[in-house]
């Protein structure tokens, strides 16, 4: 089951994970991997909370941290640097970076950035949009 993570609201005040902007994570561990399943829109106004969200999950031991793109709607390259920064961190300290299932929209900006190529990503099904 998802947990949502406690992430500070617009205001700043802490324990909401929903933001105005509609962006929302969620975490659920599954053996060696911490899976963080993202919602919305990750612009330059949600990726520090994703960037906390990554910092908090990275805390655990979990081998593998997958980030679930198939409820985000949009990516910006505010986002894109969120994650080659999170997949470059996660190589350091010996983990694996998984991208999962992104709609057609974000898998289009990850392959024309080139990010397909430098993290592993694991396609949506043929159904997504």
């Amino acid at each position: 089951m998802l947990a949502p993570l406690s992430l500070p609201t617009v205001d700043g005040a802490e324990g909401s994970h929903l933001l105005r902007t509609g962006f929302h994570v969620e975490a659920e561990r599954s053996g060696n991997t911490m899976v963080l399943r993202l919602q919305g829109e990750l612009d330059m106004a949600t990726a520090r909370h994703l960037r906390t969200a990554i910092v908090q999950a990275m805390l655990g031991d979990a081998k593998v941290l997958a980030l679930d793109l198939s409820d985000l709607t949009f990516i910006d390259s505010t986002g894109i640097a969120v994650l080659l920064a999170a997949d470059r961190r996660a190589k350091d300290e010996g983990r694996t970076l998984s991208l999962r299932h992104p709609r057609r929209v974000v898998g289009k900006a990850l392959q024309l950035t080139g990010t397909d190529r430098l993290v592993t990503l694991e396609p949506a099904e043929a159904s997504a949009s």
